[in-house]
């Protein structure tokens, strides 16, 4: 997805940071949930359990909010915006998840 327009359809948000409840927890907490980040493609990333980043696959399922970020205010923009998502991934795919300190919050 080149343009960098938003499909909610096919659940592509290129550029933005994206919320999903979990099931219970953000029923009695709404300002609680499961959050990821999306590659320039719009492919959703999450850190998802320990050792475990998920790709266009979100744990708790498919996002009900988004937030557009701006590439260019990235460094190297929409290429090192990327880079910069992929490298966190690989670093929390070889972290244990914490459900206080280190997780999906930390990952975005």
């Amino acid at each position: 997805m080149a343009d960098g327009k938003i499909d909610k359809e096919r659940h592509r948000y290129p550029y933005c940071i994206v919320w999903t409840p979990i099931p219970c927890l953000s029923w009695l907490f709404p300002f609680i949930g499961h959050m990821g980040i999306c590659m320039s493609s719009g492919v959703i990333r999450d850190f998802a359990g320990p050792y475990y980043v998920s790709e266009d696959n979100m744990g708790f399922g498919n996002p009900t909010r988004y937030l557009m970020m701006d590439p260019s205010k990235a460094n190297g923009g929409a290429a090192g915006w990327d880079n910069a998502v992929t490298e966190a991934s690989e670093i929390y795919s070889k972290r244990m998840h914490n459900l206080f300190c280190d997780n999906c919050h930390s990952h975005v």
